[in-house]
């Protein structure tokens, strides 16, 4: 699996090789300011007050505050490519104030581990995350509505990802290539693009495949189930489930009973387990984290009080 990943970043990194000041020329109007050792080039846009969009920042290492004002201007937005391949960038700071986050702006910022998007911000751009293969939270802010295209595409270590009530589309690929990820779709979503989520490339091809085992959390009855149910998924409603019917019967009893004693015994002896994430979570009747002699007499519990009602 790293294999594939590995791939993925180095196709990312080929394109950051190419200094961000490069691709920020063609919009640069001329202003540069020093603020706390970094060097910024930004554009003032045509917004009642004026706010600066960031261009680039140099250097753009460790952790970077970027300032809420430069010049006496509002800083509102992040430009295009403005950090690309800013591989010594491990967490940034947020203007309180930032409205948006332009394309492939932090793309191939291969040492950020977490990422935190204040509620300014009102949108983000195709392929803004891209790369950033070390990041392993994200908390986007509630004034976002789309996750755009390719956003988070081949974050490979990406864990756990929280996103608004108010969202509303999940853009196509948009955690394509992160298999350990970790989220519960909003309710309110109700537009998920294809490869959305649950997807990687294939070792020995080219071809896109489902992450074995991968599970959509969300509401019963959401565009997250549809996804789901459409995309060969496990789902998952946290709110909603039947502790116990890990053969998804619909039900508690003895069958239920058995394959936990099975999977423990697996596990027991060193052999192959067979369960499912997914499986494991509903078979979890302590809960501990475990399948072993105690969820199965639970669920025997269950299933005996089941029965008398």
């Amino acid at each position: 699996m790293k294999r594939i990943f590995a791939l993925a970043a180095a196709a990312v990194l080929a394109v950051c090789a190419v200094p961000a000041s490069a691709y920020a020329e063609g919009n640069f109007d001329g202003h540069t300011a020093v603020v706390d050792g970094v060097t910024y080039t930004y554009t003032i846009e045509d917004s009642e007050p004026a706010g600066i969009t960031i261009m680039s920042a140099t250097p753009a290492e460790g952790a970077l505050t970027i300032p809420d004002e430069i010049d006496g201007h509002t800083v509102i937005g992040i430009g295009e490519k403005a950090f690309l391949g800013q591989t010594k960038l491990e967490f940034v700071y947020f203007p309180s104030k930032l409205e948006y986050i332009e394309k492939s702006a932090f793309a191939g910022c291969t040492a950020m581990t977490q990422l935190v998007i204040p509620d300014s911000v009102q949108f983000i751009k195709d392929s803004a995350f891209m790369g950033c293969y070390s990041l392993t939270t994200v908390s986007v802010g509630k004034g976002v509505k789309d996750i755009p295209y390719e956003c988070f595409f081949s974050c490979s270590s990406l864990k756990e990802a929280y996103l608004p009530d108010g969202l509303k589309t999940i853009g196509a690929e948009a955690f394509f290539g992160c298999p350990e990820l970790d989220t519960l779709i909003p309710e309110s979503v109700t537009d998920i693009g294809y490869s959305a989520i649950g997807y990687q490339s294939d070792a020995h091809s080219s071809y896109t495949v489902r992450t074995e085992g991968f599970i959509i959390g969300g509401k019963t009855g959401s565009s997250a189930e549809t996804y789901a149910n459409e995309n060969g998924f496990d789902f998952l409603d946290p709110d909603n489930y039947l502790v116990g019917d890990v053969n998804k019967d619909k039900k508690v009893d003895a069958k239920d009973a058995s394959a936990v004693l099975a999977e423990y015994s697996s596990a027991s002896t060193g052999a192959e387990l067979s369960f499912s994430p997914w499986q494991r979570i509903v078979g979890d009747m302590s809960p501990d984290k475990m399948i072993d002699a105690k969820d199965a007499t639970k669920i025997l519990i269950e299933y005996a009080r089941l029965s008398t009602l």
